[in-house]
């Protein structure tokens, strides 16, 4: 008995059969809002963590902000994808035109950042309790190694001084009590500029009194180092 070609059934249509059976084809209202809501709780719990543990120059909170909403919008990829092979391919192309401009200097903010997409991807794939667990087991780590950073604290010294090698010999003398790098010196207009690098057990202000007594000193600055720096 011959088959007609509408009986016919090729590998090539057995593998998109079990291919598309892969995805279906949507996902009920209540395990998307289920979804939503997860992504938004561990994306707050990312935000509060990133707060407490912010060592940067100056505190950016769109960014913080950009940290939950990206929790969100990857899941919502995820759910996506996972949910219509067509939608998937339209999106992986859409995504694959995308540049991102932005500059992110600070490993611990690339660090969030690849947090919150790894926790969206959990969380869109319905792997709840792999993003709780990373949330809390991350946060843990995280405590212990502030702990481990120590009592001390670093600062930056930057003097501004009448050139003169008796001048420059003092200020030497009383740095030496400290323990201090030499970061530059910049010499312009008989004016010589001085930027050390202090670490300090505890919070002393009155180490710029101790300089401001030397005559000749005409401005002192003392600011903590909280992030990276060039010379």
């Amino acid at each position: 008995m011959l088959l007609t070609s509408n009986q016919t059934t090729t590998f090539q249509d057995l593998f998109k059969k079990s291919f598309l059976n892969l995805f279906p084809e949507q996902m009920a209202p209540m395990t998307l809002i289920l979804t939503l809501a997860v992504a938004f709780i561990i994306g707050l719990g990312i935000y509060f963590i990133y707060r407490k543990c912010f060592i940067g120059v100056v505190y950016d909170h769109s960014f913080c902000l950009s940290l939950v909403i990206m929790t969100v919008l990857v899941s919502v990829i995820i759910v996506t994808i996972s949910t219509n092979v067509t939608l998937s391919l339209g999106m992986v192309g859409a995504l694959s035109i995308v540049r991102y401009r932005t500059a992110v200097k600070n490993p611990l903010d690339l660090m969030f950042l690849f947090w919150s997409i790894t926790s969206g991807i959990a969380i869109g794939a319905q792997y709840y309790y792999i993003a709780f667990i990373t949330l809390i087991f991350v946060a843990l780590i995280l405590m212990i190694l502030r702990r481990m950073k120590g009592d001390s604290r670093l600062y930056v010294l930057v003097i501004n001084y009448d050139t003169s090698l008796t001048l420059e010999e003092e200020i030497r003398r009383r740095l030496a009590d400290y323990d201090y790098k030499l970061r530059s010196k910049v010499v312009k207009d008989q004016v010589t500029e001085l930027t050390v690098e202090v670490r300090l057990k505890v919070e002393n202000i009155n180490l710029t009194e101790s300089f401001s007594s030397i005559k000749g000193v005409h401005n002192i600055t003392l600011v903590q180092y909280r992030g990276t720096y060039e010379i």
